[in-house]
């Protein structure tokens, strides 16, 4: 003991914690913490290595900074992460290496004993963790966590604090570290070994692994990290937001690697700081030839007349160099290893030069010719989608479409590359051939996880009406055997452009999209209109002959209507969605019938679906599996959480209002109490959700649209406790920066328009005293004052100063406006919108009244010149229209339409 308490005592100096020993209750803590994690090392059993404990790390190595406040806990919690990253202590913190718990069946003394010291070796490991952090901590830091009894505890708590409620020192750091973390994509809830079935041990699996690995990145968006066009960010003085940014992405992408390392392969770039030196330093390692090729140049030069005679599809010229040397036919013949074949294939030569190239090779030899990209002819041929070598290369020689890599199948290289045409010939020659595929060799792309994996990646092609007939045609594609049997959903889920609700229609085209109809039989849709076409199926007997006749024009009018190219698009948007909807409905009825224990892939799939904000998705996954609903990310955000804080209104819509029974999530989630979501609500949206309205004001109207609609959701109390924010102060401070811009817009705005009212007050005043034709000069009336004309011209100069007066008024009521946040709300919008409809009222009356005038002028005895005068005053009111009235738009639907909250089931897809 005299031993355990020598070493905390140094460790105490080394880390510079001598300070917190002396100064109480509080610190002394910290003195137990690390006295337990050193202590307790005699009760552990030197096998057991469930629990890491680097007890010989020097954390204050790694952790440089002391939580003292707000200001420096992003940069805090980089170090401390970073720390944990590098020796496999992050489930300590975020709660996936839960303590052990102990079996309640029958239990012998050994068991009993086992799991004690399996319980002591967590302790263990959890006090070091715990003792990181708290060595960490400023004084005052640590009195907030006083009483946590694990890491987690601490960790969250410490979350809590500093990010649930930011003062206004530390907003701008965390602000531009929010921002900079939109530039660095961070798809954390990617399960890699998805992707990665492959665990890289040397020069041998290099190539496979390779191609997994680029699949996975470039499906996320993370290959510039491996590449290195994401170069690291300058940090020059204090944390760079965007260096912090950067890091977490490029520690992900590390993670991502190293988890599909062996350990040999680990020693050799453990020490590596980025993820593009770990990608090069394996590169160089397993593809740099084992022994050095002498004169590899020259003996390329002598076959480059070779392929060039194969490149121009000279087939005469190139038999000469065939029958001088049969190795020419399969020899590699430049320096990508390509064969004379791939060279053909590449070039897309003519059939003839085919078909007498491959009457020319051994078709048993085909499988071997594999270029340096490890690609054999057939798989070339589906990477340059070259058809016509495809299909003659599967009539010579079939074996080539079952290749033993699975990801490698032609099949599926054609899906991942969406290329269509291929993919169905594909399909249907495996379906011809699979009996000539050996069980005990080569791989059946219809049964079992190379079945499910075709299934993943024709859903990433977007081919939904394939993957629905693989899945209803081929029993054995049951994902009961499969360790990961949601993962189609994570696909459909992340797919956003497939579903109706992610679709930004105007009017006109709400209109056509609905009338159309989708047809789509092969996946059991069935359409909403009888088959007319068929009498003897009709069986509607009820409806008239006239009605009938009415719904065939109907139908063929809108068929008709789809050689109109706009039409035609929204009608491919409508089967796609259709599609996409039916493969959905069939994968969650799949799952949700499932009995299994692994990973719960819905739940991820479901909280993807929430932030991209695919109700579709999330209504078709809570109606298979009812449990998915209690969903929570992190083990802190429900569904509703994430909806609120992404700004998702179509996935709070459809958790609000059409699962309403669900509504107790709303008040018993960890972490949070029953202002949480009020205080999420409170807080500045996402910036890309921000940029979907067009300029600050409305965005600013937007998120106090958002906050009064959770305020009516969750009533809370509005008085501040101590040291505790109220939801509207989180508002206030949060959307001042934004306040602000708005209050720019609309004086910018309203200042615009001020001077052309202005204007347009100064013309038609002088109009007015200037009366067109003259004045009588004994009675000094107009002249013209009994003519039609001079009426028009009267009324409509007397209605453009009157209304572009008002409307100047209006404008410089919202120049001299207080600003307030509850203004932006409706009383500024208001004064904008009554504005915008007086000026364009002005300026067409004034425009009248001119045509009026030039009338008067000179039309008196020729009526046909009110024509080109109507024409000439159209065109500026129309351009006036044109280029103000989407703004108009905007503001009154903002304001006064239905808004964005409710149902909105029309706005998708069901059934």
């Amino acid at each position: 003991m005299r031993f355990d308490l020598v070493v905390c005592f140094l460790s105490f100096k080394q880390h510079k914690f001598i300070s917190i020993i002396i100064h109480g209750i509080v610190n002394h803590q910290v003195l137990t913490t690390i006295i337990m994690a050193s202590s307790s090392g005699n009760y552990i059993n030197e096998g057991w290595q469930q629990y890491p404990f680097p007890s010989q790390v020097n954390a204050a190595s790694f952790v440089s900074i002391k939580l003292s406040d707000k200001s420096n806990y992003v940069a805090w919690v980089e170090q401390i992460w970073g720390l944990l990253e590098i020796h496999d202590m992050l489930g300590f913190i975020d709660g996936t290496i839960k303590k052990p718990r102990q079996n309640h069946g029958s239990r012998t003394m050994a068991d009993d004993t086992a799991f004690e010291a399996k319980c002591r070796e967590w302790k263990r490991s959890d006090t070091l963790v715990k003792g990181w952090i708290l060595g960490s901590l400023s004084e005052n830091a640590i009195k907030t966590v006083v009483g946590q009894n694990t890491a987690h505890d601490v960790w969250k708590m410490l979350q809590f604090i500093y990010t649930t409620y930011r003062d206004p020192v530390s907003i701008a750091t965390i602000d531009a570290t929010e921002i900079a973390s939109q530039q660095y994509p961070y798809p954390s809830h990617v399960n890699a070994a998805s992707f990665m079935s492959i665990k890289l041990s040397g020069r041998s699996n290099y190539v496979p692994w390779r191609k997994q690995m680029l699949s996975l990145v470039f499906s996320h968006d993370m290959h510039g990290f491996i590449e290195g066009s994401l170069k690291r960010p300058e940090t020059n003085n204090g944390p760079n937001p965007k260096y912090l940014a950067w890091k977490r992405s490029d520690v992900l992408v590390q993670g991502w690697i190293f988890g599909s390392l062996t350990e040999d392969v680990m020693r050799i770039v453990v020490d590596l700081n980025t993820a593009h030196d770990i990608w090069n330093t394996l590169y160089i390692k397993y593809t740099t030839p084992l022994a050095p090729i002498i004169s590899a140049n020259n003996d390329y030069d002598k076959y480059i007349p070779l392929c060039r005679a194969i490149e121009l599809g000279d087939w005469e010229k190139a038999q000469e160099y065939f029958n001088q040397d049969e190795r020419t036919l399969t020899d590699k013949l430049d320096q990508k290893g390509n064969s004379a074949l791939h060279i053909a294939i590449k070039n897309h030569v003519n059939i003839t030069f085919l078909e007498n190239l491959l009457n020319q090779i051994n078709p048993e030899s085909l499988p071997t010719l594999v270029n340096d990209g490890h690609y054999h002819p057939l798989q070339y041929a589906v990477y340059y989608e070259n058809n016509v070598a495809i299909e003659k290369l599967v009539q010579t020689y079939p074996h080539l479409l079952f290749t033993p890599e699975t990801d490698e199948m032609p099949l599926m290289i054609a899906a991942s590359y969406s290329r269509r045409t291929t993919f169905d010939y594909l399909l249907k020659a495996c379906k011809q051939y699979i009996e000539l595929n050996p069980k005990d060799v080569q791989i059946n792309p219809f049964k079992g996880k190379t079945g499910f994996l075709l299934i993943i990646v024709t859903l990433m092609g977007g081919f939904y009406d394939a993957a629905y007939d693989l899945l209803n045609n081929y029993p054995e594609l049951t994902m009961e055997n499969d360790p990961h049997p949601g993962e189609a959903l994570i696909y459909l889920a992340g797919k956003c452009d497939a579903y109706r609700s992610a679709k930004r229609y105007n009017f006109y085209q709400r209109f056509v999209y609905s009338h159309l109809r989708a047809e789509i039989y092969n996946l059991g849709v069935t359409s909403k209109y009888p088959d007319i076409e068929n009498q003897e199926t009709n069986k509607v007997t009820s409806k008239s002959y006239v009605y009938q006749v009415m719904e065939r024009v109907h139908v063929k009018f809108w068929k008709a209507l789809r050689h109109v190219s706009h039409i035609n698009d929204l009608y491919m948007d409508k089967v796609k969605h259709h599609k996409a909807l039916t493969v959905l409905k069939f994968v969650c009825e799949k799952v949700g019938k499932l009995k299994y224990s692994g990973g719960k892939d819905y739940e991820t799939a479901l909280i993807v679906a929430v932030e991209n904000n695919i109700p579709e998705v999330i209504e078709h996954i809570t109606r298979a599996i009812p449990q998915s609903i209690r969903t929570m990310k992190d083990n802190t955000y429900t569904l509703y959480h994430l909806a609120i804080m992404n700004r998702c209104e179509n996935a709070y819509n459809i958790l609000v209002y059409e699962m309403n029974y669900h509504k107790d999530l709303l008040y018993g989630t960890p972490f949070f109490n029953i202002e949480s979501l009020n205080h999420l609500a409170g807080k500045l949206a996402p910036q890309d959700k921000l940029n979907m309205v067009t300029g600050a004001a409305l965005q600013m109207q937007r998120e106090l649209q958002w906050f009064q609609e959770v305020r009516k959701l969750v009533m809370t109390n509005e008085s501040k406790a101590e040291g505790i924010e109220t939801p509207i102060m989180v508002f206030r401070r949060e959307h001042e920066d934004l306040r602000q811009k708005g209050e720019e817009w609309m004086k910018y705005t309203a200042n615009s328009y001020t001077i052309t009212a202005a204007l347009i007050i100064t013309i038609v005043f002088a109009a007015a005293i200037t009366v067109p034709g003259g004045n009588n000069g004994d009675t000094g009336k107009a002249i013209y004052k009994t003519k039609p004309s001079f009426i028009v011209f009267i009324v409509s100069d007397a209605i453009s100063l009157f209304t572009a007066t008002t409307s100047l008024l209006l404008f410089l009521s919202i120049l001299t406006a207080r600003y307030a946040i509850d203004d932006f709300l409706y009383k500024l919008p208001k004064r904008l919108i009554l504005g915008l409809v007086m000026l364009f009222m002005s300026v067409t009356t004034m425009l009248i009244a001119f045509g009026a005038t030039l009338y008067i002028m000179s039309g008196q005895e020729n009526s046909w010149i009110l024509i080109p005068i109507s024409v000439v005053t159209c065109l500026p009111i129309a351009s006036f229209v044109t280029l103000q009235l989407p703004l108009l738009y905007d503001l009154i639907s903002s304001t006064y339409g239905r808004g964005i909250f409710g149902k909105q089931s029309e706005l998708r897809i069901t059934s």
